[in-house]
């Protein structure tokens, strides 16, 4: 893998050069952070010869513990606030989760701003450091990742609602940083969603802590007047940034050796580095900018392609563990059908079944692997009433099947001398009829009863 040595470049990689002695971050961490943060405060005149933006989009990938991914961030943020402090508090936001919600954002900014004498500015950028938090929000709103793509891009992007009408962000300028642990990784980043493309617009690096430092010491952030000047350089008028031949020749040979590396890998994999030549080219023109220029030099592709092949390795890493630990033996529905028969006793209805079965099963899916299943009897019972009839699943063993089979003869027949036939029955006794019991007949006198009273017979 890469090394921050062959990474850093020019007075932005000075600046972070500096500033690790007192930090205890990953220096890919502060590097891929400052470029995140720095790409998106000079995107309002900064562009490439295409007219794309320049925004680099990073996640930090590390584990809470040992990632010391907030410490990389506060570490960039140190030594980049003499030159964006003012962007970085007044267009810095997190937990925009919706396509809307990210339409109208950006669209504020290029109202707010339209006929101004610098002009309409819509930029924004969005920093979300419980990133995983924000794809499980995101995952309600079918429109963010259209829209999330959209605007890496630099394409209009819009959003039209009965209240307000169409809403359109003409040249959104927008800027991403997130931090999230391998583990949120496996479950948050969606390989349906990575097949869409909504992926490949990033840039993961694989971070941890770099040391230890004493309970007292204090981050120091050296001054660079040299990037300070660059930035007000960069800003102060539109910069077209382009490949000088030499740069240009080197970055297509690299499309090359990517285009190679990813043929070789599965579809999913490969989806998430499908822009890593373009990702090549906008960290050069970052890179570029950063050191008062317009025209990209072979240190600086070469830079910017150490940066981006250490992200390629670290997708790799990431997309690999968390196929690896899926990949723990699951249990076909058969199984799961047997499992949970022999903890009911070996029989239970569908409607117990099925809920214990959660959402793993439906009744459909049920039916059908059943239907395969020799050691599982189905038997619809006919009850009184009306309604449907429940159904009855039982889970037959070798010694169940025989005593099933025994209750299942219904009648047998024994001669015996007389010619009286006796009807036993295996197991089940006949129920009896139930004696109706004759009514009580009560007499009723046919002539008239003479009824003493021992008080008239006193008068």
């Amino acid at each position: 893998m890469s090394t921050f040595e062959e990474m850093k470049y020019g007075p932005l990689g000075k600046a972070v050069e500096a500033a690790m002695p007192t930090s205890e971050a990953d220096p890919i961490g502060v590097w891929a952070a400052s470029l995140s943060l720095y790409s998106s405060a000079i995107s309002r005149s900064v562009r490439l010869e295409s007219g794309r933006p320049v925004v680099v989009w990073t996640v930090l990938a590390g584990l809470s513990s040992r990632g010391a991914k907030g410490t990389a961030l506060r570490t960039s943020r140190g030594i980049l606030s003499p030159l964006i402090g003012g962007y970085l508090d007044g267009r810095a936001e997190k937990g925009v989760a919706s396509g809307p919600a990210l339409v109208s954002w950006l669209a504020k900014y290029e109202l707010d701003t339209k006929g101004t004498e610098g002009g309409m500015d819509g930029r924004g950028l969005l920093i979300e450091d419980e990133w995983s938090e924000s794809l499980a929000q995101q995952k309600r709103c079918p429109k963010f990742a259209s829209v999330f793509r959209t605007a890496w891009d630099g394409q209009p992007i819009s959003n039209r609602t009965k209240k307000e009408g169409l809403t359109v962000v003409t040249r959104p300028l927008l800027g991403f940083h997130g931090h999230i642990t391998p583990g949120e990784w496996k479950t948050s980043v969606t390989s349906s969603k990575a097949l869409g493309g909504s992926f490949n617009r990033l840039l993961p690096v694989l971070v941890e802590q770099s040391k230890k430092l004493p309970f007292d010491q204090k981050p120091v952030y050296p001054a660079v007047p040299a990037l300070k000047e660059n930035y007000r350089w960069a800003i102060s008028e539109e910069r077209v940034i382009s490949f000088t031949a030499e740069a240009g020749r080197y970055w297509d040979q690299l499309r090359d050796i990517i285009d190679e590396r990813l043929a070789g890998m599965p579809e999913l994999l490969a989806s998430y580095m499908e822009r890593s030549a373009e990702q090549v080219y906008r960290v050069a023109a970052v890179l570029t900018a950063s050191e008062k220029r317009t025209r990209i030099s072979l240190k600086a592709v070469k830079a910017a392609w150490a940066f981006v092949s250490y992200s390629m390795t670290s997708v790799e890493k990431l997309v690999r563990d968390a196929a690896d630990q899926s990949t723990k033996a699951m249990k076909t529905t058969e199984e799961l059908v047997r499992d949970v028969l022999a903890r009911y006793g070996g029989e239970a209805s569908s409607t117990i079944l099925l809920r214990a079965l959660g959402t793993r099963i439906n009744a459909a899916a049920l039916k059908e692997a059943v239907v395969k299943m020799d050691d599982v009897q189905v038997e619809k019972l006919n009850t009184p009433g009306r309604g449907a009839k429940p159904i009855m699943y039982r889970l037959i063993t070798p010694e169940a099947e025989k005593v099933t089979e025994e209750s299942r003869k219904p009648l047998q027949v024994e001669t015996e001398t007389a010619p009286v036939l006796r009807i036993v029955e295996s197991e089940a006794v006949r129920p009896r009829k139930a004696r109706k019991r004759p009514k009580r007949q009560v007499a009723i006198p046919t002539e008239p009863v003479a009824v003493t009273n021992p008080i008239l017979s006193l008068l």
